[in-house]
């Protein structure tokens, strides 16, 4: 196993600590347990090496192990599904904040693989959840999910683009939209660039192509108490308070993310204590 690591760390340029977390998360074993029992026959070498070449490729170790972690969760991804990030786990933290009540019904556009739904379903276990995607592909992955937290009483899932389709009003609307500017998608690392969906990264110019729709469309489906929760690029910010100064819409607050980067947009009938920008 020490020959197995020492590898691992040259084959991929990353220290001896790395290389232990990625070939326990490969063998789906818990780090301290990799010295314990470290016998391997060649069959799991092979397999183990093929995944490790694929991680040098740039391949998402996510994608490769098919889980991934998201705040107390392990949910299922599967290639060609977004994966959920770090910023995505504070997002949930905040939204309860900027509420003035729990909500009752809640609509997720753009779900992927269900983490946002799914964490807010444990949060609101008694508020019914409607999520969408436009990705087949992110539907099964997200009903995988979904059937394995035993939510499938809880939160619908519907393939559709958006709002189509969908009825009723929603005391929630929230959304991890596409939001990288188009001009910044070839610069984004390989391992994102190259094998995670496009359609769910690429906002368009200046990232904020589907957000004004999402929130142009958002009047027929938000309560009069509801409030619209989006995760933005930090470039936007200007952009978007332009447009929604423009439009009349309010009151919105733009929140930070844990790395002091503004990542968030909430708007309606918002938390008195979060009204800070209008």
């Amino acid at each position: 196993m020490r020959e197995l690591i020492r590898a691992v760390s040259e084959k991929l340029e990353i220290d001896r600590n790395e290389a232990e977390l990625v070939v326990a998360s490969l063998l789906s074993r818990p780090r301290f347990e990799l010295y314990m029992n470290d016998h391997l026959d060649e069959s799991e070498k092979v397999v183990l090496w093929s995944k490790v070449t694929q991680l040098g490729q740039g391949v998402p170790l996510e994608y490769i192990t098919r889980r991934v972690q998201f705040r107390d969760l392990t949910l299922n991804v599967q290639p060609g599904v977004f994966i959920p990030r770090l910023e995505t786990e504070y997002f949930i933290e905040l939204i309860p904040a900027m509420m003035q009540r729990s909500p009752k019904r809640v609509l997720e556009i753009g779900t992927g693989c269900g983490a946002i739904a799914i964490a807010l379903a444990r949060i609101y276990p008694e508020a019914g959840f409607v999520a969408t995607d436009i990705s087949a592909g992110a539907i099964e992955s997200a009903r995988c999910n979904v059937n394995e937290m035993h939510l499938e009483q809880q939160i619908s899932l519907v393939q559709c683009d958006a709002y189509e389709g969908i009825r009723g009003e929603f005391d929630l609307i929230v959304s991890n939209p596409p939001y990288i500017p188009s001009e910044r998608v070839s610069l984004l690392p390989r391992s994102v660039r190259d094998f995670e969906p496009v359609a769910a990264i690429d906002g368009g110019e200046h990232g904020v192509r589907i957000i004004k729709r999402l929130i142009l469309e958002s009047s027929a489906y938000l309560g009069k108490t509801g409030v619209i929760a989006l995760e933005i690029d930090e470039e936007s910010v200007k952009v978007l308070r332009d447009f929604l100064m423009g439009k009349g819409v309010g009151p919105f607050k733009f929140g930070k993310d844990l790395f002091n980067k503004y990542r968030y947009l909430f708007i309606g009938a918002l938390n008195e204590k979060s009204k800070d920008n209008r």
